[in-house]
């Protein structure tokens, strides 16, 4: 990883080292520039995970954070620290994990609006979860891939469907299957937490979602964040993949794993 490319036009590549309530953590790579998305897991465990999908870990120019919650920031201090790297986050993230005053090179994102990471041009929208200033991610490589990143919403916003719109590769959050959420252990305010525009995007959200923002380039679709508890990915895969058939849309739909990586492997992106 990334694959071979005949033509030389740099590839647009996710690795998800892990994605569900117990850690997460993508890496994204054009070959050229590789960046942390989150950093859910021990920085021992995050370079583990990063050698398993093929990519070093001194190889991470950065790492980005989504927002506070610590299975997304959990390895971040140690990690930024042991390989050198800055760390790009909301003014809000930075202020409620407190990083900002304790890595050596925080640096504030703000939403919407783009900024170039090595060969990468990074975009920064608004999410809509309960935390202090969320967000998802829409990467853009030199030859105008994109792949958009929202996890951890519980509705879209406006922004995120901007972002997401007309992405090649699209990972979403399908957390969980609403029947089983209903009928499930939760506790009533836990469910009614996770069912709030706060809280997180059941799979049919995701599958309308995805259905309403496919364009002609779309490659392949991530679900993410599938509950343990509410969801299987079996169960994620089937919805999203039924509406998308339903709908014409013939595309890949893979579901990350909690306890291993999931790559984009055959459905990299090239140059359009």
């Amino acid at each position: 990883m990334p694959r071979p490319d005949d033509t030389h036009e740099p590839l647009l590549h996710a690795a998800f080292l892990g994605s569900g309530s117990s850690g997460n953590a993508t890496a994204i790579t054009d070959g050229t520039t590789t960046l942390l998305l989150d950093c859910g897991f021990s920085a021992r465990e995050c370079a583990r995970r990063l050698e398993r999908a093929g990519i070093p870990a001194t190889s991470v120019a950065g790492i980005l954070l989504t927002h506070e919650h610590r299975d997304h920031t959990i390895g971040v201090e140690v990690f930024a620290r042991r390989h050198g790297v800055p760390v790009f986050a909301t003014d809000g993230t930075l202020r409620a994990t407190g990083l900002g005053a304790r890595v050596t090179d925080p640096r504030v994102m703000r939403s919407h609006e783009t900024q170039r990471i090595g060969t990468l041009e990074v975009m920064p929208f608004r999410t809509s979860h309960d935390a202090e200033e969320p967000v998802g991610f829409r990467f853009e490589s030199s030859c105008g891939t994109r792949l958009g990143i929202a996890t951890d919403t519980g509705t879209l916003t406006v922004e995120t469907e901007e972002a997401l719109s007309g992405c090649e590769l699209i990972g979403i959050e399908c957390n969980h299957d609403t029947a089983m959420l209903d009928n499930g252990p939760y506790p009533y305010f836990l469910k009614a937490r996770i069912r709030s525009e706060r809280g997180h995007l059941s799979n049919a959200d995701a599958a309308d979602a995805i259905v309403r923002l496919a364009g002609p380039s779309l490659r392949c679709v991530f679900a993410l964040h599938v509950s343990r508890t509410n969801n299987t990915s079996d169960l994620a895969e089937k919805t999203v993949r039924e509406r998308l058939v339903a709908a014409g849309i013939d595309v890949p739909v893979k579901a990350a794993r909690q306890d291993s990586v999931c790559t984009s492997g055959e459905a990299a992106l090239t140059g359009v």
